[in-house]
Order: structure tokens, then C-alpha cells, then sequence
């Protein structure tokens, strides 16, 4: 993952975990921006086909959720991995989101070891596809 290009983009409503990520993600080297929803994201002149990294976004956001935001992602051409963060085992979400174009469902509590590794495979991917 070339860190200095890719910005993991954290959509969640909840201030404490913008703070948790960021450190813990600024720690690994990854530049973060956050957004408190899915429709602030998408209203950001960041969000665009040529974007680079990926996106970390709560399951259950308040507003527009992120089987909406999949979708509208998709609409638009950002063809970003999107890592979905859930705090239940709830398959039916899992198996939602997957089906419309999550990279992964990952449960809270988060592993940190595991979730910089997953998105470290998931940006070099992106940079695999984005050239």
C-alpha cells in the first residue's frame, strides 16, 4: 500500500471511533479522513472514480445505510474497496452488503493487527487495479 497516495476514508457516526481509527491507522502510516455519514461523504469533492485507497464504514449508519452507500458508490464509478464495520455477527447483514459489493465485513470488537492487515491487501489491490 503506498500509504503517502491512499487515504482510507472512515464513515461512522461516532466521534470515539474517528478518534480510535485515525490513531491507530495514522500509527501504520495511512492518511485518514473521516465523516460522520454516509451522505457527507458522498457530498465531499474527494469522492470521485479516480479515488485511491479505500473505505471503512460503519454497518449501520444513521441516514442513508451502507447498502445505500454501495450502491450509490457504484452509480457513481468509485470503484473503491469498501470494508463494511459491524458490531454484531448478524449474517444477514454480512451477506447484504457482500452481495452488493463490500470487500469484507469485519466485527467490532476490531483486531487491530487483522484490520491494518485486510486493508493493506485490500489498497494493494486497489493500486493493482488503478495502476
Amino acid at each position: 500500500m503506498r500509504y503517502e497516495e491512499d487515504i482510507v476514508y472512515v464513515i461512522d457516526p461516532d466521534e470515539a471511533v474517528h478518534d480510535a481509527l485515525t490513531t491507530l491507522l495514522n500509527a501504520a502510516g495511512c492518511r485518514v479522513v473521516c465523516y460522520a455519514s454516509a451522505e457527507a461523504f458522498l457530498d465531499s469533492s474527494l469522492v470521485h472514480s479516480a479515488m485511491r485507497g479505500c473505505v471503512l464504514a460503519e454497518a449501520n449508519l444513521p441516514g442513508m445505510g451502507s447498502l445505500a452507500l454501495l450502491r450509490r458508490l457504484q452509480a457513481r464509478g468509485v470503484d473503491l474497496p469498501v470494508v463494511i464495520l459491524t458490531s454484531t455477527s448478524n449474517r444477514d447483514i454480512a451477506d447484504q452488503v457482500l452481495k452488493a459489493g463490500a470487500a469484507e465485513v469485519i466485527e467490532k470488537p476490531l483486531v487491530h493487527d487483522q484490520l491494518l492487515s485486510r486493508l493493506h491487501c485490500l489498497a494493494r489491490r486497489n493500486d493493482d487495479v488503478h495502476g
